[in-house]
């Protein structure tokens, strides 16, 4: 009697939809300057090549991803306060602050620069002598420091935009005065999404002056071994199996 009390209880519990509790995990994301890299819409519909791979490295695990957008510099200092431990967002060894303390094992993306002109006034770069005069578009809240030698001697003007619609609307304005340095994805990214045309500007390499450089997923500094062993463990698996090269290829 008291076995089949036991079974029945079972069956309740567990067709009541009782689980074990799950764990959580704080999902940092830039809001309106990282598409293609993370893509948000009010802060939901989460989407993007590093979101979509935090997706599926926590696909059918105990961890509930919390998701947390802030603009730049504002989700800078709340990583560095560490309101939420075991944080994830991305970063790189090439970045000078948080986000290039505590990375992944494996890199995710590697990153291209280029300059952006308008077609109106094409010109020919090959070195950094070539933009001496004119004004250099700059997103506000990122970090240049191949730039900012250039910009301190006053060789370089700087205008610092909040986003990539401003940016392309300065680079309209001032033909051949402006330049617009970015990265190559997230240029053609914001002109696709705008339904803008290609042939109205100018893309050249940049990388004379700002080399390619990894992406990877950037971790609190004090996370928990045994998660970061968990994601390392599935970014390992997602890159054998092409899992990330799927994702990424997605975007671009």
């Amino acid at each position: 009697m008291k076995r089949r009390l036991m079974l029945t209880f079972m069956v309740v519990f567990f067709s009541n939809g009782y689980t074990f509790a799950s764990e959580p995990l704080d999902y940092y994301i830039i809001s309106s300057q990282a598409q293609p890299f993370q893509i948000e819409t009010d802060g939901s519909s989460h989407r993007g090549i590093v979101t979509d791979i935090v997706k599926a490295v926590f696909d059918d695990s105990q961890y509930e991803i919390n998701y947390h957008t802030y603009p730049f510099n504002r989700m800078i200092d709340k990583l560095d306060a560490r309101e939420n431990p075991n944080w994830v967002t991305y970063g790189s060894p090439s970045w000078g602050n948080i986000q290039s303390v505590n990375l992944s094992e494996e890199p995710i993306y590697n990153v291209k620069h280029v300059l952006l002109s308008s077609g109106k006034k094409p010109f020919e770069f090959k070195t950094i002598d070539d933009l001496y005069g004119k004004a250099v578009v700059l997103l506000i809240g990122f970090e240049y420091p191949n730039l900012e030698p250039y910009i301190k001697q006053g060789k370089l003007n700087e205008i610092r935009v909040k986003d990539y619609s401003a940016a392309f609307r300065v680079l309209n304005r001032a033909p051949g005065d402006t330049v617009f340095v970015e990265m190559e994805s997230r240029i053609k990214y914001n002109l696709n999404e705008q339904k803008l045309n290609f042939d109205d500007y100018q893309m050249q390499d940049f990388g004379s002056v700002i080399t390619n450089y990894p992406i990877h997923l950037a971790f609190d500094p004090k996370m928990d071994p045994k998660l970061q062993s968990f994601i390392n463990q599935r970014l390992a698996q997602m890159k054998d199996d092409g899992q990330l090269d799927d994702i990424v290829q997605r975007y671009l």
